[in-house]
């Protein structure tokens, strides 16, 4: 049977697509926070965030779960139930609540209008984290009996206040987290995904599997040293380096997604 005249047959969108290697794939990252302003702003207020939040896990829960060792023998086995069966509810609303919202934007033609909704969206991210920040942080022992051993409480009811703030920060901080994942993925997939610079829409996974996983690998890098620090200087909590290093921590999980929509109001992305 002659061949001649017929049309070859596609194989796939971008046939002869290899996986670029580890040092291509990092340009590309590179590339993405260099052309897309939108993206750059977003992953530094990520950054900052794995990077505040580590810190105060490493240097609050061990702090923490060694008063309860201490001073409130329950607290630590109480924080674990009471976070394991409150979590799966926090995430059945979130995502319920989310994924109506995400589906009312993209009923919007408009990509400006989706983009003013999910910037809106990050100042409700933002407040929700910095409150579960400032509820970790008053479970740290010095703010801890600062803010409730003026009175002298029975030992029942300091462990009640000190799980529940511990699950208000899940409350606030898990939320918001399950929130910002899903708007951010739709900015990125806006602005890169379906952007104008088709080597970064080619390689979008590539791009948005190694945000992950460097962010990953840094979060535990300073979960480890925060944790290895407070372990070094744990019998005084109130040591100025200590306090140095959750006062940071704090400050950069506050302000991390609230830089987004500032640089958008002061339109330094678009």
């Amino acid at each position: 049977m002659s061949t001649q005249g017929m049309k070859p047959q596609k194989t796939g969108a971008f046939p002869g697509y290899i996986t670029p290697p580890l040092p291509q794939k990092i340009r590309l990252y590179v590339l993405a926070l260099m052309k897309v302003p939108f993206y750059r702003y977003g992953e530094i207020g990520n950054i900052l965030y794995t990077v505040g939040k580590n810190i105060l896990d490493g240097v609050i829960l061990y702090a923490m779960f060694s008063m309860a060792e201490q001073e409130i023998v329950k607290a630590a086995a109480i924080l674990g139930i009471a976070v394991k069966y409150a979590y799966p509810g926090i995430t059945i609303v979130s995502a319920n609540l989310t994924s109506g919202f995400i589906d009312r934007l993209e009923s919007m033609r408009e990509i400006r209008r989706q983009i003013q909704r999910l910037v809106r969206a990050y100042v409700g991210i933002g407040t929700g984290q910095t409150l579960g920040g400032l509820f970790l942080l008053a479970c740290y022992p010095p703010v801890f009996k600062t803010l409730f051993f003026g009175i002298q409480y029975p030992t029942d009811v300091i462990r009640n206040i000190i799980v529940s703030l511990y699950v208000l920060h899940h409350i606030c901080d898990g939320s918001a987290q399950i929130v910002e994942g899903r708007c951010w993925f739709k900015v990125i997939e806006i602005k890169i995904r379906k952007g104008e610079i088709l080597k970064l829409s080619h390689n979008f996974w590539v791009i948005y599997a190694l945000s992950q996983n460097f962010q990953l690998i840094l979060g535990q890098i300073f979960l480890w040293s925060s944790l290895a620090l407070t372990n070094k200087l744990s019998p005084q909590l109130t040591h100025p380096v200590l306090i140095g290093t959750l006062s940071f921590g704090f400050f950069a999980l506050a302000i991390s997604k609230f830089i987004l929509p500032v640089t958008y109001r002061l339109r330094l992305c678009s």
